[in-house]
């Protein structure tokens, strides 16, 4: 085993995450939420497949237990198809940079539901983490400088709860693919057959509601098509197989504490190279939530 191999993967996640959140952010504004979220499923199972036969020496995985596939399959569903879908709603309407700040209290959400529902005891420091998380999120979002332009009132509540309930299928998600990650399963295989799954759900959906031509129509569409192809390959492909050799090799807290730090990247990101207006207070709220995410996993 390398040294911090899990640690390094999980930051190198956090910055594919970035990056793609960016992409999708921009691309979601033009061809609509759930459009990118189908389009960038097809391209993700596309690159995936490619990543597999270079990586595994096959397309697809052929070793997968019954129980390894159900637990797979509902991380899939609570996660790729669900929480994504939510998370693609807060990117159209609150911009890449919230969503991920509201992305980032995933860990604190497990911690709390650890102590909810299985009586974890939480510790002193544990509970100051959790304090300094939501408080700095809540900094955050209640600040009026760095929102998207023209958001205010009930859109902009909308668009925190999808960001939210984004959040809550990345929780559910982690919890489920830990258990099919067991006797060191491969991570690509788990993300092949995750996002399989996800396709299989999202573009059945399409053809139930008739939209199948309106997404491929504006998934090609010049100024989307290479876009939600780069995306696909740096969040949905690379990104979540990292994810997943995080889970599988690091602690869990401590994988999730370096996955949730998209939004200080963004915040130095639109800062100092896009110059957007972000704020003292934003930036003082990132900062205390990521500082509150990191005490949860303090020894």
């Amino acid at each position: 085993m390398i040294p911090l191999f899990g640690e390094a993967a999980a930051l190198t996640a956090a910055l594919c995450w970035a990056t793609s959140s960016m992409i999708f952010s921009n691309v979601g504004g033009k061809a609509g939420a759930q459009t990118v979220n189908r389009g960038r499923l097809a391209c993700s199972i596309f690159c995936l497949t490619f990543l597999h036969w270079i990586l595994e020496g096959q397309p697809w995985p052929n070793a997968v237990t019954w129980e390894q596939l159900g637990w797979l399959s509902l991380s899939s569903v609570l996660g790729l198809v669900i929480g994504d879908a939510m998370l693609f709603q807060a990117f159209v309407l609150i911009g890449a940079r919230l969503s991920m700040l509201l992305m980032s209290t995933v860990p604190i959400m497990g911690a709390i539901l650890a102590w909810v529902l299985f009586d974890e005891t939480l510790r002193p420091i544990e509970i100051t983490g959790i304090a300094c998380g939501v408080g700095g999120v809540l900094i955050v979002i209640l600040g009026k400088k760095g929102r998207p332009i023209g958001l205010e009132g009930r859109n902009y509540v909308i668009g925190i709860l999808f960001g939210l309930g984004g959040a809550v299928g990345q929780v559910a998600n982690l919890i489920t693919a830990k258990y099919a990650l067991i006797d060191g399963y491969s991570a690509l295989s788990a993300t092949w057959i995750r996002t399989l799954v996800a396709v299989i759900a999202m573009w059945g959906l399409a053809v139930i509601l008739g939209r199948v031509r309106r997404t491929v129509t504006a998934c090609i569409a010049p100024d989307v098509g290479k876009w939600l192809l780069l995306g696909a390959l740096v969040g949905p492909a690379i990104g979540v197989w990292l994810s997943m050799l995080a889970v599988q090799n690091a602690n869990v807290g401590i994988a999730s504490t370096l996955m949730a730090l998209p939004p200080v990247i963004l915040i130095v990101y639109e800062g100092l190279i896009l110059r957007k207006p972000v704020g003292i207070q934003a930036v003082a709220g990132t900062c205390l939530a990521f500082g509150g995410v990191a005490l949860l996993f303090m020894p």
